[in-house]
């Protein structure tokens, strides 16, 4: 009996090692060639798909051409759910759609690609702005996601920045610069 289990084990053993070997590991490396036009549309139709945009409507503006990024997939696209989410928390029932703009980087690689998300009648005080972008401990429940969103995008070597509008507030993700890699 003590043979059969010896077997089942030595069996067992094999079976996890060979189906180990078929799977990716979850820590990938995290500088990939993305896509952020793509990127956008694969993070909406996750907020659309799990109704997590309460029926606001997002308005997509994206260049004809790809717009390519040096930085994680998963992170980008998690700085895109948080900002699209806090964005559809934070629109008042008569507010316009949301707006996703994403903008190119320029032909000399000094400037790398941009996006904004336009909340329109979403407000914050210059002291919730300035917990957001310096000390995100001090962020009240509804601006965690924004600070949040910051310390991805510092991470990717980016940079948040939130612009006051005179009908609401726009969330502005400059993305890393190419540099001359595709010349």
């Amino acid at each position: 009996m003590s043979a059969a289990l010896d077997v089942q084990g030595s069996l067992g053993d094999a079976e996890a090692s060979f189906s180990s070997q078929g799977l990716e590991p979850v820590d990938l490396p995290d500088v990939f060639q993305v896509d952020v036009a793509v990127s956008v549309r694969d993070a909406l139709g996750l907020l659309g798909a799990t109704r997590r945009l309460h029926g606001v409507q997002v308005s997509l503006e994206l260049p004809e051409d790809p717009v390519m990024a040096r930085v994680s997939r998963r992170r980008l696209e998690q700085v895109l759910l948080l900002l699209v989410a806090h964005a559809a928390d934070a629109a008042p029932p008569e507010a316009q759609a949301v707006r996703v703009v994403v903008e190119p980087p320029d032909d000399f690689g000094d400037v790398g690609p941009r996006f904004l998300v336009v909340m329109p009648g979403v407000s914050l005080s210059e002291r919730e702005t300035r917990s957001v972008v310096l000390s995100p401990l001090r962020v009240g429940n509804t601006q965690r996601r924004l600070a949040r969103a910051r310390e991805l995008v510092d991470a990717m070597g980016g940079e948040l920045a939130l612009e006051r509008l005179e009908q609401g507030t726009a969330v502005s993700v400059q993305l890393p610069a190419p540099g001359l890699a595709s010349f």
